[in-house]
């Protein structure tokens, strides 16, 4: 604000040192400089309010907040509680669900109580053929009270809590009873991502399937899960999404090829544009990302049902991107045709869920999985198409 008293004692100042009077108004320009930019800057937002797309924009930010909140109640069993403040009802009972899905959009979800899981056990059986042509189907094991996205290959996104998708009866599961979130034309449903949590994390890391990075900040990622696009993540024409990661500054970051080769690299080095951080050869894809956080061991899964233990110290951090990566499989086994189906940082609690080639769902546990090194003991066991490592609700261990 300029006062009268400022400008008498600025004429002043011009009468007793006319050299200042350069000065004076060049501080005058730029302050009535200042105060055009902010007039126009509060007519613009008086026109928004009119024009309704500055409510909009407040009610975008609301439903955005309502959402988050929801998913943390969800995560909290129902409901928040206060100090000194009873609940409002019973927790929510969690319960494990197994989910198939396949690119055309098409889920099948069991529900299972914990204290009915064993290991080695075949949970169920998908009638017909599993994959429809070339296109495999893939498998999520995870608790009840997740939020899934839906991240199709075209960037779109399309979230549902877990719970309102349908259950199959075990006894008669097959694609033409799925759930379908039907791709639009020229989609393809590449992944289905738990986000329940990703609240407690600042980071999202967009992986591709020929090995390209993008690490964004959770909040431009709400902003995107907000408008259901998130993009592709992709440069070049024949790659295609992988999947998400959720992470913090101090994990490390690991994604696992087909082939048996793993780009490791602390979470802070990674960039924040899309770059490709590991060279694979033209028949490998990726197939696993996950981050390191406290876990000390690793297990991989070959499609013959080999399960390979690594202690994380075994991981190699990689000096720059574009590097070749750190080997798992012998270039003998390679070239006898052994591939890589999934892989995943676990603990004591950890239980193993395995799609097989003939449609048999199994569950196995860790403890059985390192003992025996092997999903499947029986000879002549059907491979394995994907795979997903996954915890029994906190109550029930």
């Amino acid at each position: 604000m300029i006062s009268p008293d400022k400008i008498d004692e600025w004429l002043h100042e011009v009468e007793e040192r006319p050299d200042s009077a350069a000065l004076i108004i060049r501080y005058i320009a730029n302050r009535l400089s200042e105060l055009t930019s902010r007039e126009e800057e509060l007519a613009a937002e008086n026109i928004e309010l009119l024009s309704g797309r500055k409510v909009e924009e407040y009610e975008s930010r609301i439903a955005s907040l309502e959402y988050q909140l929801e998913l943390l109640k969800r995560q909290l069993g129902g409901e928040i509680i206060l100090p000194g403040v009873a609940p409002a009802a019973p927790p929510i009972h969690e319960t494990v669900s197994l989910v198939v899905y396949n690119p055309f959009g098409k889920v099948l979800r069991l529900e299972i109580e914990p204290v009915d899981l064993s290991s080695n056990q075949t949970i169920a059986r998908i009638a017909g053929e599993v994959a429809e042509g070339e296109l495999q189907p893939n498998v999520l094991a995870t608790t009840s009270l997740e939020e899934l996205l839906f991240i199709f290959d075209s960037g779109r996104t399309v979230a549902h809590p877990l719970n309102q998708l349908p259950v199959q009866n075990r006894e008669e599961l097959a694609w033409e009873k799925a759930f379908l979130e039907e791709p639009r034309i020229k989609e393809e449903l590449v992944a289905i991502h738990p986000i329940a949590r990703m609240l407690l994390f600042d980071f999202c890391i967009q992986v591709s399937r020929r090995g390209y990075v993008k690490k964004i900040k959770m909040q431009p990622f709400m902003t995107h899960l907000a408008e259901d696009y998130i993009g592709s993540g992709v440069k070049l024409p024949a790659d295609k999404t992988c999947g998400l990661t959720f992470a913090n500054p101090e994990n490390v970051f690991v994604m696992v090829s087909q082939e048996g080769f793993i780009f490791c690299m602390p979470v802070v080095k990674l960039p924040t544009a899309i770059e490709d951080v590991i060279q694979l050869g033209i028949s490998d894809h990726i197939v696993s990302s996950f981050i390191i956080d406290g876990e000390r061991s690793l297990l991989f899964f070959t499609q013959n049902g080999k399960a390979v233990h690594r202690e994380v110290s075994w991981l190699e951090p990689a000096n720059s991107f574009k590097s070749r990566g750190q080997p798992l499989l012998s270039k003998e086994r390679r070239e006898a045709g052994i591939r890589l189906v999934g892989a995943a940082p676990v603990d004591e609690a950890s239980w193993g869920l395995f799609l097989h080639t003939d449609g048999a769902l199994r569950v196995h546990t860790l403890e059985d999985l390192l003992a025996t090194g092997s999903v499947d003991s029986e000879p002549g066991a059907e491979q394995i198409l994907a795979s997903s490592i996954f915890p029994l609700p906190e109550k029930s261990r």
